[in-house]
């Protein structure tokens, strides 16, 4: 994990809101962190994650030679489709790529 690039794609709690209490992403990125990962994260509705020093960066930026792509909050308008085909690995924790056959696409 240390040294790893990982981009989570939506921090909110839920999709299309700038929400973030009580959202899973929160954890997952203090615990990714705390195992030295270097993160960023898109979420065009939250700008800043002040409490861990990360502000949103664009789309195109997260995905400049991730690791992994982390998609925790799938936010509508956002092109996960893009996501599979550009990362090396995809995490989905929402299923946004349940029809994606490709074999770096992993879904919970």
């Amino acid at each position: 994990m240390k040294g790893s690039r990982i981009s989570v794609f939506g921090v909110s709690y839920k999709p299309g809101v700038g929400d973030v209490r009580e959202s899973p992403a929160l954890k997952i990125l203090e615990l990714l962190a705390a195992q030295g990962a270097e993160l960023c994260y898109h979420d065009p509705h939250v700008p800043a994650l002040g409490e861990l020093g990360l502000a949103s960066v664009s789309f195109e930026d997260a995905l400049k030679e991730p690791d992994l792509a982390l998609i925790v909050t799938a936010h509508p308008g956002v092109d996960h489709e893009q996501i599979a085909e550009w990362a090396p690995a995809v995490l989905d924790l929402r299923g946004v790529l349940r029809h994606a056959r490709a074999p770096h696409v992993a879904r919970l």
